[in-house]
């Protein structure tokens, strides 16, 4: 973690939070039975659990009042700009940047993606992708081609610190900035990468605790789940994992079943095997699926229905970043999947442009660090949630074209 001040979310629009049903009775009593096979509820059709955190839950135990008290400043929504009001002024126009995503098939990468764009064009920059190919193998290479391009700067999402350090040692030898997103273990400058001039996030462990929370809500302290994400692969990915089990563990009523790590490249062609084999082995314990990221949850969808289980479950769905379209569209039409903890990706775009601003003018990072979100049934066309992304209504590019001076 950066031992800079983290932003802080003003709580509003709590109203929009009290239309939130209350915990579903189906999911929990599923919960409570053990030792079946076989997918559990296959058809059903009643309304899917929430974790609203303003529902009265009939016989809630102390972990899940805690677990419930946690989702409310997740579950807000923020109008006020609590970033930074100062900073450099536009450095180099006309400068060239490569923005490098793991894979741009990942929607929390693309997001950022467009957002580092958008503030690149109000700051005079040219960008070029280069796509990391969802591999170290591949995203190294894109790395090296980056740097003989010798641009000005270099941002990247989604990559591993240490696998990518002497690449990032490399640039910054001959000049070149480099700036992350979900690059390490927590928001700010990097032990394990510190040529990296600082890593934008929301912070990782606070994102999986939240996801967590939500099961044991929506579970009512009965939560059977399984966690899928990357492992090792990309550090995020095992922090995330690490901090869910954490979490799970002040839930006395709640069971982690399974853990299943692999390439993050083969979400969405393994994730529909895993999660049929998971049906088959833990049956009506199986309550809720944890993921590390959206993605996981298109391959597991179609083979979770073809075991013949109702879009209400459970099994359902949660996952610990990023706010994808497709996750805001399930998430509103109560499809498998009931709540995704996303962060702000346009706005971390800007953060980055800003971060690279910086790191050009020979200034510190800004230290900022922006609070999660979890999207839910009741707030899902909130905060830009019409359009099925986060994109917090606080001004944020307004307030950094006013601190670059740049209109």
């Amino acid at each position: 973690m950066s031992p800079n001040a983290r932003g802080t979310t003003t709580l509003v629009s709590v109203a929009l939070l009290a239309i939130a049903v209350a915990a579903c009775s189906t999911t929990s009593n599923a919960a409570k039975s053990t030792g079946a096979t076989g997918p559990a509820n296959p058809g059903a059709s009643t309304s899917a659990a929430t974790c609203s955190p303003t529902a009265t839950i009939a016989g809630a135990s102390a972990d899940v009042m805690a677990a419930q008290k946690n989702l409310v400043q997740a579950a807000a929504t923020t109008s006020t700009w609590d970033g930074p009001k100062t900073g450099p002024k536009a450095q180099k126009p006309g400068a060239t940047m490569v923005f490098i995503p793991l894979t741009s098939s990942n929607a929390g990468d693309l997001g950022v993606e467009k957002g580092f764009e958008q503030a690149a064009t109000a700051l005079g920059w040219k960008v070029k992708i280069i796509d990391g190919g969802g591999g170290a193998t591949t995203y190294l290479t894109a790395l090296g081609q980056a740097i003989a391009l010798k641009p000005a700067g270099i941002a990247v999402s989604s990559l591993d610190p240490v696998a990518s350090e002497s690449e990032f040692a490399k640039a910054k030898s001959l000049g070149i900035a480099v700036v992350g997103n979900h690059v390490g273990n927590g928001p700010g400058p990097q032990q394990t990468a510190p040529a990296m001039f600082t890593n934008v996030t929301s912070d990782p462990a606070k994102i999986a605790s939240i996801a967590v929370d939500c099961a044991i809500v929506a579970g009512n302290g009965k939560a059977g789940v399984t966690i899928s994400g990357c492992g090792t692969e990309v550090s995020i990915c095992q922090l995330k994992e690490d901090a869910m089990k954490t979490e799970m563990q002040t839930c006395s009523g709640c069971k982690v079943l399974a853990q299943h790590d692999y390439p993050f490249e083969d979400a969405q062609q393994r994730e529909g095997s895993i999660a049929t084999s998971d049906l088959q082995k833990y049956g009506k314990q199986l309550t809720y699926m944890l993921s590390i990221n959206d993605i996981y949850w298109d391959g597991a969808i179609p083979a979770v229905r073809a075991a013949g289980v109702g879009p209400s479950g459970p099994p359902l769905m949660i996952a610990a970043g990023d706010g994808s379209p497709a996750a805001f569209q399930r998430i509103r039409q109560d499809q498998y999947q009931i709540a995704s903890v996303a962060e702000p990706l346009n706005e971390h775009g800007w953060q980055m442009a800003d971060e690279m601003n910086r790191a050009l003018a020979g200034a510190q990072p800004s230290g900022y660090v922006t609070y999660p979100h979890i999207v839910i049934k009741a707030n899902v066309d909130a905060a830009g949630g019409q359009n099925n992304t986060y994109d917090p209504s606080n001004g944020y590019q307004t307030q950094y074209k006013k601190t670059w001076g740049v209109s």
